[in-house]
C-alpha cells in the first residue's frame, strides 16, 4: 500500500472530508509500529467509554488495522482515526502517513502558559478526544512556533492543571510521579493509561506552583511516548533527569 493511507469505512479513497463534515465526532492519534497499533486495546477501550460507538465499528476497525497495517510492518506511522456520524449514518475513516520524529525532540520541549482555559464539566468525565476541539485550536494560537518543541499548557476554569494541546503532563515531586486529576475536564490519554499500569503515577489536583517545584516534568502521548518538559515560557527550567529517562526506555522496550 502506499502512503499517505486514505480509508473510509474500511475502504480506500483519494480523499477525506473535513473535521466539521463529521458530527458527534472522537478523534483517536495513534502509533503504527512493528506492522501493528501496540495501544490499539488502550484506544478501543477509550472510544467504548464515549458510548458513541458500537462493538461491531470497533471491532471492524480492528480487524482493518490488523489486515492493514501488516503490509506497511517496515514503517513507523502516524495514524489519525476518526469515529462519528456522517450524513446521519455510522462512519470511520483512518489516514495512515511516516512518522517523522523531529530533530531536537527527545532532548525536551518548551511550554507556553495558554490564557484559554478548560470548563469543568459538572458530570464525569469519560476522557475522549472531542474531533470538535475549537477550544483547542484557540489555545494553538496563543503558542510563538507552531512546531512540535513547543507546547500550551492548558489550565481548567479553577486555574488547575489539566493538560498540554498535544499530551497529558507528568510531574516528579518528592519521589514519585503525579499527574493532573481529570475527572471533570481533560483527555485521559492512553500513553497516561498504559503507564499508570506499570509506574506509580498518582492522580491528583495540581496547579502552577506545584508544577514550578517539580524536580522533574514530562508529557507523554500515544504517537510520541514521553517526552521531556525542558523550560515553562522559556524561563523556569528543568534537566531531563532519570526519572524521565526510565519512562522513555520503559516504552521503547516494550512498545516499540
Amino acid at each position: 500500500m502506499d502512503l499517505p493511507l486514505l480509508v473510509i469505512n474500511g475502504q480506500a479513497s483519494g480523499s477525506l472530508p473535513d473535521d466539521a463534515q463529521i458530527t458527534h465526532g472522537l478523534l483517536e492519534t495513534m502509533r503504527g509500529a512493528r506492522g501493528s497499533v501496540p495501544l490499539w486495546p488502550y484506544h478501543r477501550a477509550r472510544l467504548m467509554r464515549s458510548n458513541r460507538v458500537s462493538v461491531s465499528v470497533l471491532d471492524r476497525i480492528g480487524r482493518f488495522l490488523g489486515k492493514a497495517l501488516g503490509s506497511l510492518s517496515h514503517h513507523e506511522l502516524r495514524l489519525r482515526l476518526r469515529v462519528g456520524l456522517f450524513d446521519g449514518c455510522p462512519y470511520w475513516d483512518l489516514r495512515a502517513e511516516p512518522l517523522v520524529a523531529p530533530a531536537g525532540l527527545g532532548k525536551g520541549v518548551t511550554l507556553y502558559l495558554c490564557e484559554t482555559r478548560l470548563p469543568c464539566g459538572e458530570s464525569a468525565n469519560a476522557g475522549c478526544k472531542e474531533l470538535a476541539r475549537s477550544r483547542y485550536n484557540r489555545a494553538m494560537e496563543e503558542l510563538p512556533f507552531n512546531d512540535l518543541l513547543h507546547d500550551g499548557l492548558l489550565l481548567d476554569d479553577r486555574g488547575l492543571l489539566v493538560e498540554t494541546l498535544r499530551c497529558n503532563l507528568l510531574l516528579w515531586q518528592d519521589g514519585r510521579w503525579v499527574t493532573p486529576d481529570l475527572a471533570h475536564c481533560g483527555v485521559r490519554g492512553v500513553m497516561r493509561d498504559w503507564l499508570r499500569e506499570r509506574v506509580a503515577i498518582v492522580e491528583t489536583s495540581l496547579d502552577l506552583e506545584s508544577l514550578e517545584a517539580a524536580q522533574e516534568v514530562a508529557i507523554c502521548n500515544s504517537v510520541r511516548g514521553v517526552i521531556p518538559v525542558r523550560a515553562l515560557n522559556g524561563s523556569h527550567k528543568w534537566a531531563v533527569g532519570q526519572q524521565t529517562s526510565r519512562l522513555q526506555n520503559l516504552v521503547v522496550e516494550e512498545l516499540w
